[in-house]
């Protein structure tokens, strides 16, 4: 397809939408382990803790892709790395699909190879979108995650239940976890497949010529930690990714194992609390695009996120499920409602050209958050049997974000950000500010309750 014929604004209408469905079906991807965890865990006869293990390869790797995606996406183009992401992310599911468990760690991997999904898409849009329009339109992109989670949350739960009777065999056939797996990797092949067309256009500039290599990791890294801005972008990806994988990963469990909800009721609930999020993500790039400074917004999402993060701890078998979905929409719209403003806030602090590289950069920071998190989480779920411990910890991070960006970028070394950061954290006045908005947020709980939600 000819792109070059159609107008700039058509073009940017295009690839806005194509970078979104991608990334609706990257999260669709993500989901589908998180959803089948509980019935793979009976199956198998181990712990559904399992899945913190399972999170932990996937974003071991994750970590690795985002460091040294940059000349990849220079040397095949961000159109044909987009498609190849989309069919790793398949093939983790077809390796889900064949129920060998010792193959498992293997869909781990190709899972966080894949999530160079990211950075691929960043680097088509900031080529073609205008500098004013920047934070909406990654916004919008950035809705393909809540449109995923509202996607897989409908449809894997669907498919799980799906009966079909073959009349070659004269016997019906469920589908089970495994044929879920498997038809949603056969759709999301398709997706990959689709992009094929644009890729003349938006693969224009790749450089044949660039060597690949992962040398290029430790500049990364010390372009993002060198510029204050950028480190602050850094810990806030850190902070608000944490509370993403926890959601992400174990809200379903949590709702299935710990509160004995059906897969559907559990299912329905993740994904209408993430259809908010669409609108949450627009909403944010709107506001920070010329409104509200975009430091604000995102202590606002740190504030609030981390105060979602601790009613969770509240759960019981007293909370009805419109309480619980109240929770997790304060959760959708803030812990996972960041990542558009934050990639427009990247795109334009990044240097001409390296826009993919420095988002890799900033996004392994979220890819160490989602593997120690959910490892993390595991444990603690494995030891205690506490789903509510793990919640608790993870709004410590998000608490210290809303006082990172309250305040102007620190202009030291990175151990002196260190510093002065506990310091402030750990000042009379900052844990008394704490202590209130642990306060608030039980008390956010107890109006839940006694409203009858």
């Amino acid at each position: 397809m000819d792109l070059s014929l159609f107008s700039a604004r058509t073009i940017l209408a295009i690839a806005t939408i194509s970078m979104l469905v991608q990334q609706a079906f990257s999260y669709v991807c993500q989901i589908v382990m998180p959803i089948l965890a509980n019935r793979l865990a009976e199956d198998f006869g181990i712990s559904p803790a399992w899945l913190g293990l399972y999170l932990f390869l996937q974003n071991v790797m994750a970590i690795t892709a985002a460091l040294g995606c940059g000349s990849f996406i220079l040397r095949y183009g961000p159109l044909r790395i987009s498609q190849i992401t989309l069919l790793m992310m398949g093939g983790s599911l077809v390796v889900v699909a064949s129920g060998t468990l010792w193959l498992y760690p293997l869909g781990a991997v190709l899972l966080g190879a894949a999530a160079v999904s990211t950075p691929a898409s960043s680097h088509i849009l900031a080529r073609v979108c205008p500098p004013r329009l920047v934070s909406v339109i990654f916004s919008v992109k950035q809705t393909g995650v809540p449109v995923g989670s509202l996607i897989g949350g409908l449809l894997i739960p669907f498919l799980l239940g799906l009966v079909i009777y073959s009349a070659s065999i004269g016997t019906t056939i469920r589908l089970g976890p495994y044929g879920a797996a498997l038809m949603t990797a056969l759709i999301v092949f398709v997706v990959a497949l689709s992009l094929q067309p644009l890729r003349t256009y938006f693969d224009r500039d790749r450089d044949p010529s660039q060597k690949i290599g992962f040398g290029d990791m430790r500049a990364t890294l010390a372009m993002v930690l060198r510029n204050p801005a950028l480190r602050d972008i850094s810990f806030a990806a850190f902070a608000f990714g944490g509370l993403q994988a926890l959601f992400s990963g174990f809200f379903i469990l949590y709702l299935i194992d710990g509160l004995n909800y059906s897969e559907i009721e559990a299912g329905s609930a993740f994904a209408i609390s993430s259809f908010t999020a669409i609108w949450a993500r627009i909403l944010w790039g709107v506001l920070g695009g010329s409104i509200i400074p975009t430091r604000w917004i995102l202590a606002g999402i740190g504030l609030f996120g981390g105060i979602a993060a601790l009613l969770m701890t509240l759960f019981d078998f007293t909370w009805g499920l419109n309480g619980i979905i109240a929770v997790a929409v304060l959760f959708n719209i803030t812990a996972l409602s960041w990542h558009g403003i934050l990639l427009a806030e990247t795109a334009r602090l990044a240097p001409e050209g390296q826009v993919g590289g420095v988002t890799g950069g900033v996004l392994s920071f979220t890819s160490i958050a989602m593997m120690i998190y959910p490892a993390i989480y595991g444990l603690i779920l494995a030891a205690t049997g506490s789903y509510e411990i793990g919640f608790a910890l993870a709004a410590v991070p998000a608490f210290a974000a809303f006082v990172i960006f309250l305040n102007p970028s620190f202009q030291g070394s990175w151990f002196g950000f260190c510093l002065g950061l506990g310091r402030r954290l750990w000042s009379l006045r900052a844990l008394s500010r704490l202590a209130m908005l642990m306060l608030f947020g039980v008390a956010f709980g107890m109006l839940f309750q006694a409203l009858g939600f």
